[in-house]
């Protein structure tokens, strides 16, 4: 009996959090690899590489041309230094995007004026690395 419990609860705590991620990325606007690939270089556009820090410690690559941002879970300080217009892609190790997408929910949500353009890589870290495209030594 406490062995269905335990599993009864495990399921729905899985299912809550997949419920969770799906929501979280369907509310903020997305970038696909592709896009993001043939934007590299675009002296417009600012990646930020808000992987946790097992993730991003365990790999000593990162996206060409990403920064790190100071302070991961306030993005906000990280995002207003640069000018309105600037594109920016943000991404975690997750093809899910939990971190990436609940980071520019909370900077959407306190919308500041003439920051538009917000993304989160969809896929995330794995998709980039498994396509092959452009990293380089953090």
């Amino acid at each position: 009996m406490k062995k269905k419990l335990f599993t009864g609860l495990i399921i729905t705590f899985l299912t809550s959090l997949l419920l969770t991620s799906i929501t979280l990325s369907s509310d903020v606007p997305m970038m696909t690899k592709d896009d993001l690939k043939a934007r590299l270089g675009n002296p417009d556009l600012v990646i930020f590489d808000v992987r946790l820090g097992s993730d991003y410690f365990s790999s000593d690559l990162k996206i060409k041309g990403a920064v790190r941002p100071l302070v991961r879970e306030h993005i906000d300080q990280a995002i207003l230094v640069h000018p309105k217009g600037t594109t920016f892609v943000i991404y975690c190790a997750s093809p899910n995007e939990e971190v990436s997408a609940t980071r520019v929910k909370t900077f959407l949500e306190n919308k500041y004026e003439g920051y538009t353009k917000i993304y989160v890589l969809k896929g995330g870290w794995e998709e980039w690395l498994k396509a092959g495209y452009p990293t380089e030594k953090k």
